[in-house]
């Protein structure tokens, strides 16, 4: 099965569809460390922004009174507050998402067909547009949900490989297994360098 001149470990061929790409996009926004990082901060500005406010009572003529801090204004504001916050994001979120996907085109490089190569060297992806590789070194993390496996080449951005592309789910899983322990040995190799 392997093919010439590429020390072939694994394949797989699959089509992105609008639906594969909406769920890595909706992942990358709600799932990343870098999405709930960046909703954590917003959070935090939010409830230092509403302690000030309760605090506001506090102040008066004859200085800072502790006792006078609305707290229960708080205690009811800050979990409305997040709950607004959680319904329009999604909401805008998705809105968003959906108006990138219009603008793809089959068969351009992002919806269509894909084929993923694991080999001794590194990570091959081919479309109808062109072909990417990156060795093991370049490999930012390797992930997986239940339907999909992700092959991140930035903190970003990801081979996206859905679950269904394999006979079963044994074999997702053995194509995940060789994909992480390629990535770990060069990982194990790079630091024995330095």
């Amino acid at each position: 099965m392997p093919l010439r001149g590429v020390d072939v470990r694994w394949k797989s061929s699959r089509s992105l569809t609008r639906d594969d790409l909406y769920a890595f996009q909706w992942r990358a926004a709600f799932r990343s460390p870098i999405g709930r990082r960046a909703r954590r901060k917003v959070h935090a500005g939010w409830l230092l922004a509403l302690i000030l406010v309760s605090a506001l009572p506090a102040i008066g003529p004859d200085g800072f009174m502790i006792s006078r801090a609305n707290f229960a204004f708080l205690l009811v504001v800050f979990p409305a507050v997040v709950l607004a916050q959680w319904y329009l994001e999604r909401r805008l979120m998705r809105r968003a998402i959906l108006q990138l996907l219009k603008e793809e085109k089959p068969g351009k490089g992002q919806l269509g067909r894909h084929r993923v190569v694991l080999s001794e060297s590194g990570v091959v992806e081919s479309t109808a547009v062109g072909d990417s590789r990156t060795s093991w070194a370049g490999v930012d993390r390797i992930e997986q949900n239940p339907e999909y496996l992700f092959i991140y080449t930035s903190p970003v951005a990801a081979h996206i490989i859905p679950k269904r592309a394999f006979i079963d789910i044994q074999e997702a899983e053995g194509f995940y297994q060789l994909s992480r322990t390629s990535k770990e040995a060069a990982a194990s190799n790079c630091s024995g360098l330095g």
